[in-house]
């Protein structure tokens, strides 16, 4: 069999050597540069991966964790303050060390390599039983067969350059600097040689504002140089090739025809951010090495190949789309204090829990929780249970703790639309056909919040004047708060739906409202965790307290929620057994 690879990029290289491995007879490589052209800066591997390359190559995995340096921490800075996250073991190597370990080991085992060899037509390439796109972004494989592959292309709002700085990182550094024409944000990690990769990162606004949009490349250089200066020690950054662009997402109808075969950012890219490019493009090739394998058939091999693959590169493209989405909106979050802002920052991909970094650093959640519940309490304290159980004042309203319960159950902070406790407070639900009606009653039953429902309502009908939330404030007590139940439905959590449930919300709060509950539609109910994405901007945009109602069944899920300072309080959703056990 002979597969013609084009493209000598890490997931190109790593193919080829699985396949010789694998007695593939003839495999080829194709590359339009030469083998000294400098490849950018350093790229990362998680744990997983390096764990994952071990066990199909040791040898390439050697040379890799010999040439590289790994950490466990990461440093964040923002606004004079420095916090060390232990976090989950990551390598870095310079782009173009990696690339000549792949290339050496494939060399060995009888690629064939043809450097300096830009490809303008498949049909040179018809003689090959298989042709693999491992050609980047700009695949040109993919273009040419664009109508087979489907390709999607979306451009962040962004700027952003890899650049390098003469500095040898002892760990990864997020730095923010937040500037007279708005905010920077820097990310400094290791190469394992005497210098280190360093990104920067700048919305629309701030490039335009700073001046930097008229600038040629080696004059913003020079002004990010005084930008970053109290962090670089007063180092020149260094540039290889093109400096500014936004990043392009990438999706593909197919990754595959009968004899051609898409891997790697040819197929799909996943925000920086989570540094998983170069895990994504290597796993790519361990799999299709895997299915070629396993399969003598080659439409059949490719057919398994995507469908093996395709649900995990998905989950890593959505984790790094909330990874994005995270530092474009950082902005919101720069009042935290900065332990919380730490924290926030650490779980921003929504993949890791409050219980997933207390494992990983006990003491950095042992100093977090007894900040949380110090200010919580206004009396300070060096041990602390979690944020959950820190008491809360939503809207004058004083709770022991921040779970939400929908169903009667003891030792919840407040008890939402269920029969009041003395001493317990508890949330009415009225809905606004019912409102002259159910209010008497509710305060006689002595509630102490009314949320007026307007789950029934679309979230774009209610913009202009939020129905009977005016006359509920009027009529309830001046001492107690009042609030609204919304209702969100599937697509809320896009960038347009989340811009019109935080103008809602601030619709609501101007007619007299001090809470929001937020909860799933029934007629169209969201992915669980888009209710909480579309709770964070809206706590975090708005002046209203927000409880959120997202089928979360554990404390871990509040606290993450909580600590993160996504929600005030979360409803969790015990079911009457398990309520009655409580």
């Amino acid at each position: 069999m002979r597969v013609d690879i084009i493209g000598g990029g890490p997931a190109g290289l790593f193919l080829s050597t699985l396949l010789r491995r694998d007695g593939v007879e003839d495999v080829r490589v194709y590359e339009r540069n030469e083998p000294s052209a400098s490849a950018g800066w350093a790229v990362v591997f998680p744990e997983g991966s390096l764990d994952q390359l071990a066990g199909v190559d040791a040898e390439s995995f050697a040379a890799i964790e010999r040439a590289g340096m790994s950490w466990t921490k990461v440093e964040i800075r923002c606004r004079d303050s420095r916090y060390l996250v232990e976090g989950n073991r990551f390598h870095g190597i310079g782009r173009d060390a990696l690339l000549t370990i792949l290339r050496e080991r494939a060399t060995a085992l009888g690629v064939g390599l043809h450097y300096g060899h830009q490809v303008t037509d498949l049909a040179d390439h018809a003689d090959a039983d298989l042709v693999v796109g491992a050609d980047g972004l700009n695949s040109f494989v993919r273009s040419q067969k664009e109508a087979a592959f489907g390709p999607r292309i979306e451009h962040g709002s962004f700027y952003y350059g890899w650049f390098g700085v003469e500095a040898a990182a002892p760990t990864f550094a997020y730095i923010f600097v937040d500037t007279e024409w708005g905010l920077f944000q820097g990310y400094v990690y290791p190469s394992g040689q005497s210098w280190s990769s360093l990104i920067i990162y700048a919305s629309e606004e701030t490039w335009q504002r700073s001046g930097m949009a008229g600038m040629d490349i080696d004059e913003s250089l020079r002004f990010c140089e005084r930008v970053f200066a109290d962090h670089l020690d007063g180092r020149p950054i260094l540039r290889r090739g093109p400096a500014w662009t936004k990043f392009r997402h990438l999706r593909c109808d197919t990754w595959h025809t009968d004899d051609t075969v898409l891997i790697g950012d040819a197929a799909h890219t996943a925000h920086w951010s989570i540094g998983s490019g170069t895990r994504l493009a290597i796993e790519d090739a361990i799999a299709l090495a895997a299915q070629l394998r396993a399969e003598p058939n080659i439409p059949d091999a490719l057919a398994m190949y995507e469908k093996v693959r395709r649900g995990r590169v998905e989950q890593f493209q959505d984790a790094a789309l909330l990874s994005e989405r995270y530092f474009d909106t950082v902005g919101r979050y720069l009042d935290y204090d900065p332990i919380q802002f730490a924290y926030q920052l650490t779980a921003r991909s929504w993949r890791i829990s409050y219980g997933d970094i207390a494992r990983r650093d006990p003491d950095f959640i042992r100093r977090f929780n007894a900040w949380f519940h110090s200010r919580a309490t206004g009396t300070p304290t060096a041990i602390a249970p979690p944020p959950v159980f820190a008491p809360a004042v939503v809207g004058g309203l004083r709770l022991a703790n921040r779970v939400a319960a929908t169903v009667p159950t003891e030792g919840a902070g407040l008890l939402i639309g269920t029969p009041p406790v003395p001493g317990t407070p508890a949330a009415a639900v009225l809905a606004a056909d019912r409102l002259d009606a159910e209010l008497a009653a509710a305060r006689d039953a002595g509630y102490q919040l009314a949320l007026l429902d307007l789950s029934a309502h679309a979230v774009a009908d209610l913009l202009a004047a939020p129905p009977e939330l005016p006359a509920l404030r009027a009529q309830w007590p001046e001492d107690q708060p009042v609030g609204a139940v919304i209702a969100l439905s599937s697509g809320c959590d896009t960038v347009a739906g989340t811009e019109e449930a935080v103008a809602l919300a601030r619709a609501v709060e101007a007619a007299g409202a001090a809470v929001v509950l937020l909860r799933p539609s029934t007629d169209e109910p969201p992915r669980a965790g888009q209710v909480l994405q579309v709770a964070d901007a809206v706590r975090n945009e708005t002046g209203l307290a927000v409880v959120v109602d997202d089928g979360m069944r554990t404390l871990d899920a509040a606290d993450t929620a909580i600590a993160a300072g996504r929600a005030d309080l979360c409803v969790l959703r015990f079911d009457e057994s398990e309520a009655g056990e409580a």
